[in-house]
């Protein structure tokens, strides 16, 4: 991520955007590559998912900048992969197939708790933009479809890789889409809000906000997840 925001820098410092057309949204801003022709209605999906992923976590949404490139190869020619998100900067640099929530609900996340607060296995932060990408997709049945092992179904959370793989990410849709259907958005986002800088709190906050450890809530997921 350091080595991308660092190459992102070095181009707008030689001037690569400068030719890029420009879109201008009350919330959005997009930057698009040069020669390349996109249809409005891409524009209208991210922005209603904005907005409506906004209303649904409870804040004001800031607003961002969104470069669009036309495919993942073609951000990493100039080495950039595409999609990621500069949460302190809310500026995105996303390619054409991507969901339309996924990065910038990682912008919204960010309001609610900055991101060095939240611990750093990436469930919350991933589940959670992987759950609200706006693709419509049942991240329960995306789970069973892929198949995962029991090793990797019954590894503890807290004990997850510090940077998520990304065929993790509908496993950790789906613990999302477990926890507001039992519990609602309110909880949700009180136990977002409460996390602090260390994973070790998790547990304690799960008790205060859930009535349960994470283990427990995962005891209850697995038996969700397989029905």
């Amino acid at each position: 991520m350091i080595q991308i925001k660092q190459k992102v820098k070095k181009l707008k410092k030689q001037g690569f955007y400068n030719n890029w057309a420009k879109r201008n949204f009350d919330l959005i801003t997009f930057f698009i590559y040069p020669d390349f022709q996109i249809d409005n209605e891409w524009f209208k999906k991210r922005l209603n998912a904005y907005k409506k992923n906004a209303e649904i976590l409870k804040i004001k949404p800031p607003k961002v900048s969104f470069f669009v490139y036309p495919s993942i190869e073609t951000g990493k020619k100039i080495g950039i992969i595409p999609a990621t998100c500069f949460i302190k900067m809310r500026e995105i640099h996303g390619h054409l197939n991507q969901s339309p929530g996924h990065e910038l609900t990682h912008v919204l996340i960010g309001k609610i708790n900055d991101s060095k607060n939240m611990p750093g296995n990436g469930l919350w932060q991933e589940g959670l933009c992987t759950y609200l990408n706006s693709t419509k997709t049942n991240q329960k049945k995306h789970t069973l479809s892929l198949n995962f092992s029991e090793v990797i179904l019954a590894t503890p959370w807290k004990k997850w890789r510090k940077y998520m793989p990304g065929n993790l990410y509908p496993l950790a849709g789906s613990i999302i889409q477990y926890l507001i259907k039992i519990y609602g958005w309110k909880k949700m986002i009180l136990f977002l809000k409460k996390l602090k800088k260390s994973a070790e709190n998790q547990d304690k906050i799960s008790l205060e906000i859930f009535k349960k450890s994470l283990k427990e809530i995962q005891k209850d997921w697995l038996k969700w997840i397989k029905t």
